[in-house]
């Protein structure tokens, strides 16, 4: 007799644990596949600590092979589900095109970036719901101090070692306060810095949305 299958859209934080509680509660009675774009579940609150360099980024991540052994994991990022069929189409890790039918569907794709009618956040703002987000955020305000002390216009410096993050929710107010860590850290390091440190170099700019919306960093470039 075929085993029903239970199909879960996603890995997050409802993804896994709902993964993890079927594998218990079902046992062999059921078969649980996990479409998923990644291979590990990314534990989101961590981020701004990532960002910053105070954990590793393999601290915030939690292996799904190793964690849900009895589940089958789909490497691919699902497009479309046709409910009269009970089939979910995706794309696989390699952008082929791939489906499979299920019993039951569970979609917990999670959320993504939503950037609001906020003037200039279109251009110039980046992302921060994932770990190359993450990555590039730190990456990018490095390279901002050090364009800084590679210049003497004072204009150009205080842009470059500005930041701004859209959204004082739990998110951005934790970039903002880690922000602020990681550029006490680079003034130490760039000492031609002393004394051109901007008021407010790290300030957070409410967009009048829930609490838990993203954050967005817009780029500091001179003249912004």
């Amino acid at each position: 007799m075929r085993r029903p299958r239970i199909v879960i859209v996603g890995a997050g934080f409802a993804g896994f644990h709902a993964a993890r509680t079927l594998c218990k509660i079902a046992r062999d009675r059921a078969e649980v596949v996990v479409v998923n774009t990644t291979d590990f579940f990314l534990y989101l609150p961590l981020l701004p600590e990532v960002a910053v360099g105070l954990i590793d980024p393999r601290r915030v991540t939690v292996s799904l092979p190793a964690t849900l052994p009895n589940v089958r994991l789909i490497l691919g990022e699902v497009d479309a589900v046709d409910f009269d069929g009970r089939r979910v189409r995706y794309h696989d890790a390699e952008d082929d095109p791939g489906e499979i039918g299920y019993d039951r569907l569970i979609l917990a794709a999670g959320s993504v970036n939503k950037l609001l009618p906020v003037p200039g956040a279109n251009e110039h703002a980046h992302g921060f719901r994932g770990l190359p987000e993450a990555l590039y955020l730190r990456d990018h305000i490095v390279r901002q101090f050090e364009l800084a002390d590679a210049t003497d216009d004072p204009a150009e410096r205080a842009a470059r070692t500005t930041f701004v993050v859209v959204g004082a929710g739990y998110t951005g107010t934790e970039v903002a306060a880690h922000g602020v860590l990681l550029s006490d850290i680079l003034y130490r390091r760039h000492p031609r810095l002393a004394g051109h440190r901007p008021p407010g170099c790290w300030s957070t700019w409410p967009t009048g949305s829930c609490p838990n919306s993203t954050s967005a960093c817009p780029r500091p470039r001179p003249g912004c």
